[in-house]
């Protein structure tokens, strides 16, 4: 199940959590001297090639690769992943890639109710997520 943490826990707890992905509200709440990667640029600079089809296919293998290195990695600029035409559960394929690794990010949409949100009902874009019954799931408050 997913873990809700104060600011104070995260910092305490967050050295001895072995893996996981770690949903911060804002940038200056990621941890310090870890990798990080700009997801938006590496994405944008290779699925600008490929076909529609292509790229749904090869955007989850793209990261995989990228963090494959990692122990700790923070993820940043995580929008193009909310991409229609990528059909992906960003949360599911973030948290797939969390094995032996913990993976940060800062949510760029809403929290509400413990749920996640981004974008809004109307919009293409439009994500929600429930990330309660979620195993090895981070929720970081302000």
């Amino acid at each position: 199940m997913a873990t809700l943490l104060k600011r104070l826990e995260f910092k305490q707890r967050y050295p001895a959590i072995r893996q996981g992905l770690f949903i911060v509200p804002t940038e200056k709440r990621l941890p310090k001297g870890q990798d990080d990667i700009i997801i938006g640029r590496l994405l944008s600079a290779a699925l600008v090639e490929m076909s529609e089809g292509e790229r749904a296919d090869a955007a989850t293998s793209l990261i995989a690769s990228a963090v494959s290195h990692c122990v700790a990695v923070t993820l940043t600029h995580i929008e193009i992943l909310f991409t229609p035409e990528l059909h992906l559960d960003v949360v599911g394929a973030l948290l797939a890639l969390c094995r032996n690794r913990k993976i940060c990010i800062v949510w760029p949409g809403s929290v509400e109710g413990g749920k996640l949100y981004y974008a809004t009902p109307e919009d293409p874009e439009y994500y929600e997520c429930d990330p309660r019954p979620l195993q090895d799931t981070y929720i970081i408050g302000d």
